[in-house]
C-alpha cells in the first residue's frame, strides 16, 4: 500500500528474516505476522487437533492462529512479534510441511474423534497403553523445546515499585485516567501491552491525538512502561513484564483500562484463511500498510464493522457487500449506502468457501437466532467479521470484581469492582472514541479523589464528567446467535482447541452441562487465548443447549497469568547469594577448590583429598566450620526449653559441657543435629548443621513464642567463626597458643572451656566429628584470618595442613557419624538411623516428637541405616539401590568413599532390618551391576573411641 499517516513500519530501513528457511525482506517496525502477510503467505500454522490452515485474525496478540516458532522459542505470535534481522521463524504442528501436513487427515476423521475419544477408545487392551500414549503425547502439543539448552537464556530483573495509581491500559481511556490522576498530584504508573500508546486510536486514524496524549502523560512526569502486559493482579500485588525487567507493583489504586475483545462469529469455515476480525484487517492497513485483501465481505454487529468498510473502501479495497446483524440501519451506514454498497440489515454470516483460503462468503437473513434459507453467495478473498465485543474483564476479576450478563450488549459487563480500582472505557462498556475520553478522565479524577488528592474545581469536574456519561448515546448493537445452522462444515468455537459447536452440544449431552465441566471436557477456553475468543461463543451454546440464561451459565475462573509470558521471565535473574566466612579469602590464597554447600560457599579441598585426610590422622588438619548454625538460648527456663525440643536431657547438664543432640519434628523425624553446650546455668550454645541453620532458628522461635517461655534466642551464625583443629599433634599446636591446660585429665573429651588462643577470645569444645583427638574452637568472626594464620603457623612444624569439606567427608564417615539430609530423609527416626541413645523415653519433661518416637520405639522400623564395606575397589553412586534377598528394591546406598586410612570402600546405607547385622552380605544395584558388601554396625576407625578421647 501507498504510505499514510500514522504507519509504525519505516519504508526507508529494511530487515531480512527467514520463514521455513526462506529469506523474507520486511520494513523496520513491521512484525513477523504484517511482513508475512506483505509476502503474500497466508497459512500461518496448523490447528491443534485437526491440522486445519490457519491464517491471521486478530493481528493483536489475542488469538491462536499465527503461533511460530523464532530462533528455537515456541508458541509465538508472529502478528505482535517484532522482526529482527536475520531472525529464524518457523512453522509449527505441521509434518513434513505447512502446506503439506500429513496429520491433516485428523479433519477427515473428525465425526470418529469427539472430545474424550481417547478415553474412551485407548483403554483396551490395557497392555497396549504405552503405545497408544506414545503416539497421542507425539501427535499433541504445539511446538518443540529444544532437547537441550548450553544456558539459561533469560536474565530477568525484578523491580518493586511503589505508586499512588497504577493504570493498566494505554488507548484514549487509559491515557486520559494517567494524566487527570497526575496533574491532580499522583504518582502515576501506566502501563501498556503495546510498543506504542494509544490503542485503537493508532490505526482507526486518532493516531495524532494519541501521540499528544502521550506527549501530555509525560509531561505529568507519568512513569510509562510500554510492551509491558500486566499479568495478574495478587491482592494489590501487579506483576508487570517488560523485556528482561519483571515490575511488581503496588499502588494505591488501581485503573483498569484493559479494552474489549472483538468477538469472531460461529459458522461452518469460520476458520479458514481469509476470515478476519475486523479489527485486525485494521491493523494490517492502518499500522503496517499491508493490503488485507482485495474484495472484502463484512459481518458485523455494531459500528465497528460499518467504519472497516469505510476504511477498507477508502484504501481501494472492494466491499461487494455488509451483512448487518441490526434489523434497522444506523447512521453510519448512509455513506456506505450511498456508494452503492449493498448493506444487508438483519443477516449474517452463515458459511465461509473454500480449500485453502477463503474463496466465497454466504450471506443469509437472520430472525430470532435461526436462518430463514435465503442465502446468498457472495465471491470474496476476505470475510471480516465483528461479533461485538466482550469486556477484557480477568484482571478486574482477579481483583475481586464481578461481572453479570448484559442481554442487550449481549456481554458480560463490570457489576462490582473491589475498593480501590476502577475501570474505565471499553472495559466499562463506554467504547466510543467520546466517551472514552470523557470516561478516562473520570476515572483518573476518581482515583486522586480516592488518594485524598484534588480540590473543590477537580470534583466539580468530575460529577461534570458524570453527568455526560450519563447521557451519552452508545449507539446500537445487535446480539449474535449462538450458531447458524445452515450449512455442513465445522463451525468452531473455540480454535485454540479446535472445538466445534457439535462438541459443546456432545458434552452437554454426557451431562457436562456446568461451564466449568465442559471446560474441562471439551478443553475449550483451555487454550492460548485463555478464553478471550470462545469463552463468550461457548457459553452462548451452552445456554442455547440447556435452556438456561447466559447470567445462569457464567463465565469460567479467570485465572493468571492473563498474557503470555515466559517461564524464564518469572523466575528471575539467576542470582543466587553466597554465605562466605570470614576466612573465606585465605582459601582462595591457599588454592582451595571452591564450591557451593547449601547456600555457603566452602573449599571442597586444597587440591590433594586424600593427602588432607590422611594429615588428620598422623599429625593436624585444620578445617573452617564457620557455617554452623550457632544459636545463643539464655535465660532462666533455657534448660526447660531445651528439654522440650530434644528428646535427650540438656537441662541435667553441667556448665562446661558439651553433649550431642538430635532434633526430631512432632512426628519423630529427624529434623538436625549438632551440639549443645552449657556455658553457665542460665546460658546454652547450640550448634546445628550448615544448611539447618536457618530452619532451626525458625523452630526454636516458633515454640518459644507459643510456650511464652522465659528464654531469649539469639541467632550469632555470621557473627561468630569455628575452625576444628583435629589430629594426633593438634594438643601440642593448641598448647603453643594459650594458657589453657589442654591436658586430657583438664580438658576432656566434651568439655568446653573459655580460652584466649593466639590472644583472640575463644569457646573450646573438646568433640571430634573426624573420629581424632579435635578441638572445636569458636571465636568472633573479626579475627578470622588471623586465628587461622596463628594455628597454620604453630603447627608448621607439626605438618599440619588445611583440610577441606571432601575430605571431611571421608573422615566422618569412617567414624558413621551421619550427615542429616543426606544420610536420613523426611521419614527417618533416630531408631531407624542408629542411634536409640539419642532418645530418653524416660525423660520427665515433655518434648516434640515423644508419642511419635515412643510409636517407632514400639514398632522398629523395616530398615535400617548401617555401614558396609566392598572389597573389590568400586565406589557405588550415592543413591544406589540395595536389593534384598528376593532382588527387589529395598533400601538405598547413602554415602560412600574410598578411604586410603583403611585401604578398602566404605559407606552407610539403608537395608532391610533383617539385614542390619554385623557382617551381613546385602547386594547393590550400581550403574546395571550388581555389588556384594557387607554390613559393619560399629564405626570402622578407632570404634572404641580411644583417640577421640585421648
Amino acid at each position: 500500500m501507498p504510505p499514510k499517516p500514522g504507519e509504525r513500519i519505516d519504508r526507508s530501513t529494511s530487515v531480512e528474516f527467514s520463514f521455513d528457511g526462506k529469506k523474507i525482506t520486511a520494513h523496520e517496525g513491521d512484525t513477523v505476522g504484517s511482513a508475512l502477510y506483505a509476502a503474500g503467505q497466508r497459512t500461518f500454522s496448523r490447528s491443534f487437533k485437526y491440522h486445519r490452515r490457519r491464517g491471521l485474525m486478530c493481528c493483536a496478540g489475542q488469538c491462536p492462529n499465527c503461533l511460530v516458532a523464532v530462533d528455537g522459542a515456541p508458541g509465538i505470535r508472529a502478528c505482535t512479534e517484532p522482526v529482527r534481522e536475520g531472525a529464524r521463524v518457523e512453522h509449527m504442528n505441521a509434518r513434513p510441511s505447512l502446506g503439506v501436513d500429513a496429520m491433516a487427515i485428523t479433519d477427515a476423521a473428525g465425526p470418529f474423534t469427539p472430545p474424550g475419544f481417547y478415553y474412551k477408545t485407548f483403554i483396551r487392551p490395557r497392555r497396549l497403553w504405552p503405545a497408544y500414549e506414545w503416539v497421542l503425547r507425539h501427535a499433541a502439543g504445539l511446538g518443540r523445546l529444544p532437547r537441550e539448552q548450553a544456558e539459561r537464556t533469560w536474565r530477568t530483573e525484578y523491580r518493586r515499585r511503589h505508586a499512588d495509581v497504577l493504570v493498566v491500559g494505554g488507548g484514549d481511556a487509559g491515557l486520559n485516567a494517567a494524566i487527570a490522576a497526575a496533574e491532580l498530584g499522583a504518582d502515576v504508573v501506566l502501563a501498556d501491552e503495546g510498543a506504542e500508546l494509544g490503542g485503537r486510536l493508532l490505526w482507526e486514524g486518532g493516531h495524532d491525538h494519541a501521540r499528544k496524549l502521550a506527549d501530555r502523560a509525560r509531561a505529568a512526569r507519568v512513569e510509562i512502561l510500554t510492551s509491558a502486559p500486566a499479568l495478574a493482579h495478587f491482592d494489590g500485588l501487579v506483576p508487570v513484564w517488560q523485556g528482561d525487567t519483571l515490575h511488581q507493583i503496588r499502588a494505591r489504586h488501581h485503573v483498569y483500562a484493559t479494552g474489549a475483545i472483538e468477538q469472531p462469529l460461529v459458522f461452518p469455515g469460520n476458520d479458514l484463511p481469509g476470515v478476519m476480525l475486523s479489527g485486525g484487517a485494521r491493523r494490517l492497513l492502518g499500522r503496517y500498510g499491508v493490503r488485507p485483501g482485495n474484495r472484502a465481505v463484512i459481518v458485523t454487529a455494531s459500528d465497528r464493522g460499518i467504519r472497516t468498510a469505510i476504511a477498507l473502501r477508502e484504501a481501494g479495497i472492494e466491499v461487494p457487500a455488509v451483512a448487518d446483524l441490526r434489523a434497522e440501519p444506523s447512521r453510519a451506514c448512509s455513506r456506505l449506502l450511498s456508494q452503492g454498497v449493498a448493506v444487508l440489515n438483519g443477516w449474517t454470516v452463515v458459511a465461509a468457501r473454500g480449500r485453502r483460503e477463503v474463496r466465497a462468503a454466504v450471506l443469509a437473513p437472520v430472525a430470532a437466532g435461526e436462518s430463514h434459507g435465503q442465502d446468498r453467495e457472495v465471491e470474496c478473498d476476505l470475510v471480516l467479521v465483528s461479533g461485538g465485543d466482550s469486556p477484557a474483564s480477568a484482571l478486574i476479576t482477579q481483583a475481586g470484581g464481578r461481572t453479570e450478563y448484559d442481554s442487550a450488549r449481549g456481554y458480560f459487563r463490570i457489576a462490582e469492582v473491589p475498593p480501590n480500582v476502577t475501570v474505565t472505557g471499553q472495559v466499562a462498556g463506554e467504547g466510543s472514541f467520546q466517551t472514552a475520553q470523557i470516561s478516562g478522565e473520570h476515572a483518573g479524577l476518581q482515583a486522586a479523589h480516592a488518594l485524598g488528592l484534588g480540590d473543590n474545581r477537580s470534583r466539580r469536574r468530575a460529577q461534570e464528567l458524570r453527568s455526560r456519561l450519563a447521557a451519552a448515546d452508545r449507539g446500537a448493537e445487535a446480539v449474535p446467535p449462538a450458531e447458524v445452522p445452515h450449512a455442513a462444515g465445522k463451525a468452531f468455537a473455540c480454535l485454540c482447541e479446535d472445538v466445534t459447536a457439535k462438541d459443546i452440544h456432545r458434552g452437554i449431552k454426557e451431562g457436562y452441562d456446568s461451564i466449568e465441566l465442559c471446560k474441562r471436557f471439551t478443553t475449550v477456553t483451555m487454550g492460548p487465548c485463555q478464553g478471550r475468543m470462545c469463552q463468550l461463543p461457548s457459553v452462548r451454546l451452552m445456554a442455547q443447549d440447556t435452556g438456561q440464561s447466559l447470567e445462569q451459565v457464567g463465565t469460567t475462573t479467570a485465572r493468571p497469568p492473563w498474557s503470555t509470558v515466559p517461564i524464564g521471565a518469572l523466575a528471575g535473574r539467576p542470582f543466587e547469594p553466597a554465605k562466605r566466612s570470614s576466612i573465606h579469602g585465605r582459601h582462595r590464597e591457599l588454592g582451595a577448590t571452591v564450591r557451593w554447600a547449601g547456600d555457603w560457599r566452602r573449599p571442597y579441598d586444597y587440591g590433594d583429598p586424600e593427602g588432607e585426610a590422611l594429615a588428620v590422622h598422623r599429625s593436624a588438619g585444620l578445617i573452617d566450620v564457620s557455617t554452623l548454625g550457632k544459636l545463643l538460648v539464655r535465660g532462666p527456663e533455657a534448660g526447660e526449653f531445651l528439654d522440650r525440643l530434644y528428646p535427650n536431657r540438656h537441662s541435667s547438664l553441667k556448665p562446661g559441657r558439651v553433649r550431642y543432640g538430635v532434633l526430631t519434628s512432632d512426628a519423630g523425624r529427624i529434623m538436625d543435629d549438632g551440639t549443645v553446650t552449657r556455658v553457665d546455668e542460665m546460658s546454652f550454645y547450640v550448634t546445628t548443621t550448615s544448611s539447618g541453620a536457618g530452619a532451626v532458628e525458625q523452630w526454636f522461635s516458633w515454640w518459644l513464642a507459643d510456650w511464652g517461655m522465659d528464654v531469649h534466642l539469639a541467632d550469632v551464625t555470621q557473627a561468630v567463626s569455628a575452625v576444628n583443629l583435629a589430629g594426633p599433634r593438634s594438643r601440642e599446636i593448641l598448647t603453643r597458643l594459650t594458657d589453657l591446660d589442654c591436658s586430657p585429665e583438664a580438658f576432656s573429651y566434651l568439655d568446653a572451656r573459655h580460652a584466649r588462643v593466639a590472644g583472640v577470645p575463644c569457646l573450646l569444645l573438646r568433640i571430634g566429628f573426624v573420629g581424632e583427638l579435635g578441638y572445636e574452637i569458636h571465636f568472633p568472626a573479626a579475627y578470622g584470618e588471623d586465628l587461622w594464620d596463628a594455628i597454620l603457623e604453630a603447627g608448621a612444624g607439626e605438618d599440619i595442613r588445611p583440610f577441606g569439606l571432601e575430605p571431611q567427608r571421608v573422615l566422618r564417615l569412617q567414624k558413621q557419624h551421619i550427615i542429616v539430609g543426606q544420610d536420613t530423609d523426611s521419614e527417618s527416626t533416630p531408631f531407624g538411623a542408629a542411634m536409640p541413645w539419642a532418645v530418653k523415653l524416660d525423660k520427665e519433661q515433655a518434648f516434640i516428637g515423644k508419642w511419635a518416637l515412643a510409636h517407632a520405639a514400639e514398632h522398629p522400623a523395616t530398615t535400617a541405616l548401617v555401614g558396609f564395606t566392598l572389597d573389590n575397589g568400586h565406589v557405588p553412586t550415592e543413591g544406589a539401590v540395595v536389593l534384598d534377598t528376593l532382588g527387589h528394591a529395598a533400601g538405598q546406598v547413602t554415602s560412600a568413599r574410598s578411604s586410603r586410612q583403611l585401604e578398602r570402600v566404605i559407606g552407610m546405607a539403608w537395608v532391610p532390618a533383617e539385614l542390619a547385622r554385623a557382617g551381613a552380605p546385602i547386594t547393590i544395584l550400581d550403574e546395571g551391576s550388581r555389588r556384594s558388601a557387607s554390613v559393619v554396625t560399629e564405626p570402622f576407625h578407632d570404634p572404641s573411641g580411644k583417640l577421640l578421647r585421648s
